[in-house]
């Protein structure tokens, strides 16, 4: 079920900043956890980032006024959302 037309600029553009906002949080985690890598600060920046993150790609979501995850943004945005979720797992099970 596709309800947006594919070529749409802004769609691409909130897919990138989703992707983007991922990237940025799994190299600023790994980059805590070899500066950190025995230091309880470590797991307090990864829940930090990890809340920075979501809050950007909530503003991702509603910038995009998609109302479905079926769209180019939604599943950019749902994707980034799972890595970000997956890239805070360490942190919590350590």
């Amino acid at each position: 079920m596709v309800e947006k037309d594919f070529t749409n600029r802004r769609d691409w553009l909130t897919l990138t900043l989703a992707m983007t906002v991922w990237l940025a949080h799994f190299s600023l985690l790994w980059v805590a956890s070899i500066a950190l890598p025995t230091h309880p600060a470590a797991r307090w920046i990864a829940v930090a980032l990890s809340l920075v993150a979501a809050a950007a790609l909530l503003y991702l979501w509603r910038r995009s006024g998609t109302s479905s995850i079926f769209t180019v943004p939604g599943l950019g945005i749902a994707v980034a959302s799972a890595g970000v979720a997956f890239d805070m797992l360490p942190a919590l099970l350590a």
